[in-house]
């Protein structure tokens, strides 16, 4: 049996996207069928129906109406699926037999536009993988902000490792790769790695911008990551992608490198087990005002500087903010009103920008010469550099001042866009059907009078248009003239000769009206999108303001100290505090601690003590402490000198990777193997009970061995080493550069209470079975286990 002819053509554009769900417009909804159907009924619990499509059995089908479907789509992108989107390329009402349809975007994971899919204070990032014999490259791209980065590195140690750590430090959301590595991601044809396509594509988006200009000459291995990603974007997004106005060439040591370890062990934007943003670091210093601000913060705690002179230029920026309090409220105060800006540039770069998207910029651009001239009086250069960067964008504000009305309707297509005076058109086609509607909103209160029927209305639909409604108890007073127009279970609605003349004035002068203010909008919209890159540029200039802000509202709040950032190796941190777990405990109880390193006399603190006692928290401040001071922002101490740390590295907690076969051990022996390999002079490595996971002698002879590696003379890198291994801290009197240190316990009666003290010297036991009563273990083992250990 023959298809229908319309599911010919379902069929015929299924057939180019078999790897998607189709979404295929039929009037108000997005219908699938067949297989597809199946699915997403099963997915997003819709209910399955049936379609007749010309075969003996009905096709499968489900459907969501259009005016909601970001939110199914959201749902079926965040399970990993993609979604074609197919449209009415046609107006029905103009077009004879078969709407032509076609498919005019390709939602994946990390191609995500629409606002409701988005979140705010997260940058959504598509990253292509390139990785051959000579090296790798990852170029990553959100384009709901127009961001486009990308890197290479050559063949050497750990070059794996370093490209998913770009990879867990961006959080992509999804990653395009040549077919090289077996890996559970898209991989896309090699046709898209080539250099003739690569090169294609970025003269494509970038026009005239030669690859020199674009940072990109001479670095092959990026010109085809880079070009894969555009040619990819463009295929899914069926549209110019004007908001990728650049592209921002960075090398991998510009900043502080953070491997995946680090960023989960130092739970710097979530926490460890429940993936919470309240209880991270990034929960305690978020206090920006917009969201732009919130993902640069974000941004700038997964990469702080590794640059004493950039450091410092941030630094001194929230000190006088901090200095001054009527500057700093200023301009947090004008940040409450900026709307995300700069996602709202890609909405008009994309052609999705509605009539409240240019409210919203208007709003923004209207805060920009406030927050301009509050800091064009700063002394810090890094303000005033920031205030030179914020363009007021008068020429956008005024456009959008001068055409749309305050309140604008969500859709575009249906009038109510454009103020009057802006068109002498427009305002002469509204002023010609003035009297017709004048006669319609009177039309109710005529009737009522003329007709003495109380119970008569007058309505609209889009459907039946105009009508006179009589509910069915007055019927008999109907006048003759009326024309039945259509029955209700309640009455009738009629129509009269001359309702039926206004209502084709009004209705046909509306259509014109709706069509020229879309044309009038988008107009609007074409000319601002030449804007778009001073907007990118303020918008990159406002988040980091907030950023700055944030920092000084927390260290104010706080009690934070500036750090003293130097290119010394000394790490100096006098009565410092965890950030995150001061603010857990009772106000008053979180113990303070110093800590002195340097390359020297104390690159290698062994630190003993029983379990709970504080020695992690210990070692996760120090750690927290460098980095919130390189990331520009006050830091929890009395005083702190930090000597700048390009990389910080730990090794924390037991974990295992049995679907790979890899025990905790293994993991751990992986972990401190890729530590050792990549350490380098200005390091900072964390490592806690190395060598725990196999047997007492083996663990001890690697935990001594990675010690005596640590402390050579051609290392000497600044670590911090917790341990139960009381016997390693003899090193103290055979290495130089190691010192001892543990937990303070105070012992009364039998029990211990734990003082949480880091003091001078090592730990004489390990109170591990006072940790196992205080858990709650059976009393009778503990009694056993206490005459063992004397035994032993």
């Amino acid at each position: 049996m023959k298809l229908s002819p319309m599911m010919e053509q379902y069929m015929s554009i299924k057939k180019q996207y078999e790897d998607c769900i189709l979404f295929f417009r039929l009037g108000d909804f997005y219908e699938m069928f067949f297989d597809d159907a199946k699915l997403v009924s099963r997915l997003l619990e819709l209910t399955l129906t049936g379609k007749s499509c010309g075969l003996e059995e009905r096709a499968p089908m489900c459907g969501v109406p259009f005016h909601a479907a970001d939110s199914y789509i959201e749902k079926l992108v965040s399970k990993g699926y993609k979604v074609a989107i197919c449209e009415q390329l046609e107006d029905p009402a103009e077009t004879k037999g078969m709407v032509k349809r076609g498919v005019v975007q390709i939602v994946t994971p990390g191609t995500v536009t629409s606002g409701a899919m988005l979140h705010d204070n997260e940058n959504n990032y598509l990253a292509s993988v390139l990785m051959d014999g000579d090296g790798m490259s990852v170029a990553y791209c959100d384009i709901s902000t127009g961001e486009l980065c990308v890197t290479e590195k050559h063949a050497g140690t750990s070059l794996y490792e370093d490209m998913i750590n770009e990879l867990v430090k961006i959080s992509c959301k999804e990653i395009l790769i040549n077919p090289v590595l077996d890996a559970f991601v898209h991989v896309i044809p090699s046709s898209y790695y080539s250099k003739n396509a690569a090169e294609t594509a970025i003269s494509a988006q970038f026009g005239g911008l030669s690859l020199t200009a674009l940072g990109l000459d001479g670095r092959d291995l990026s010109i085809l990551s880079v070009g894969a990603l555009l040619a990819y974007l463009l295929e899914t997004q069926k549209q110019e992608l004007a908001q990728l106005t650049q592209c921002k060439y960075y090398e991998i040591g510009n900043h502080m490198s953070l491997d995946k370890a680090t960023i989960r062990n130092l739970e710097i934007t979530e926490t460890l087990y429940d993936k919470q943003i309240r209880g991270s670091l990034l929960g305690i210093l978020d206090r920006t005002r917009t969201a732009m601000g919130g993902r640069k913060l974000k941004q700038w705690l997964r990469e702080p500087l590794n640059q004493a002179e950039e450091i410092n230029l941030r630094l001194d920026a929230v000190d006088e903010l901090v200095s001054d309090p009527v500057l700093l409220n200023h301009i947090r105060e004008s940040l409450k009103s900026v709307y995300d800006f700069e996602r709202l540039a890609g909405r008009i770069a994309s052609g999705n920008a509605n009539g409240k998207d240019m409210i919203a910029l208007r709003n923004s651009i209207g805060r920009l010469p406030d927050i301009k001239e509050g800091l064009s009086y700063a002394g810090s250069d890094y303000l005033r550099m920031l205030s030179d960067e914020i363009d007021d964008l008068e020429p956008v504000y005024q456009m959008i001042e001068g055409a749309v009305v305050e309140e604008p309707p969500f859709t575009v297509k249906e009038g109510g866009l454009i103020r009057s005076g802006y068109s002498e058109e427009l305002d002469s086609l509204k002023d010609s059907i003035k009297d017709a509607k004048a006669w319609i909103a009177g039309l109710e209160a005529s009737e009522k009078e003329r007709t003495g029927i109380q119970h008569l209305k007058v309505g609209y639909n889009k459907v039946f248009g105009y009508y006179i409604e009589i509910s069915r108890s007055n019927l008999d007073q109907a006048p003759e003239e009326y024309i039945r127009k259509q029955t209700l279970v309640g009455g009738e609605r009629f129509v009269t000769p001359e309702l039926k003349e206004k209502e084709g004035l009004v209705l046909n002068a509306e259509t014109r009206i709706n069509k020229l203010e879309y044309e009038i909008f988008t107009n609007i919209r074409m000319q601002i999108k030449e804007y778009i890159r001073a907007i990118q540029q303020t918008s990159a200039a406002i988040s980091v303001i907030d950023v700055l802000g944030s920092f000084a509202s927390v260290s104010t709040r706080l009690g934070y100290v500036k750090p003293v950032v130097d290119d010394s190796l000394v790490l100096d941190i006098r009565t410092g505090r965890h950030p995150v777990i001061e603010q857990t405990t009772e106000q008053g109880l979180f113990v303070s601690n110093d800590t002195y390193m340097d390359d020297q006399n104390a690159s290698m603190l062994i630190i003993t003590g029983p379990n709970m006692a504080g020695k992690s928290t210990y070692m996760r401040q120090t750690a927290l402490i460098v980095l919130m001071a390189q990331a520009g922002c006050f830091v929890p101490a009395e005083y702190a000198r930090i000597g700048v740390c390009d990389r910080i590295f730990t090794r924390i907690g037991a974990s295992d990777n049995l679907s790979q076969g890899q025990s905790t051990f293994f993991v751990e022996m992986s972990e401190l193997a890729y530590i050792l390999r990549n350490a380098g002079p200005r390091s900072l490595i964390i490592l806690d009970e190395i060598g725990r996971g196999t047997s007492t002698y083996d663990g001890l002879s690697i935990a001594w061995a990675a010690v005596e590696y640590l402390c050579s003379d051609k290392r000497k890198i600044r670590t911090l080493f917790a341990t139960h291994y009381h016997e390693m801290t003899v090193l103290s009197d055979e290495l130089s550069g190691v010192k001892n240190l543990n937990v303070d316990v105070a012992e009364e009666g039998g029990s211990i209470v734990f003082l949480h003290k880091i003091i001078p010297g090592s730990a004489s036991r390990s109170y591990g079975i006072h940790v196992a009563r205080l858990a709650g273990v059976p009393a009778v083992l503990l009694n056993n286990a206490e005459e063992k250990l004397a035994r032993l």
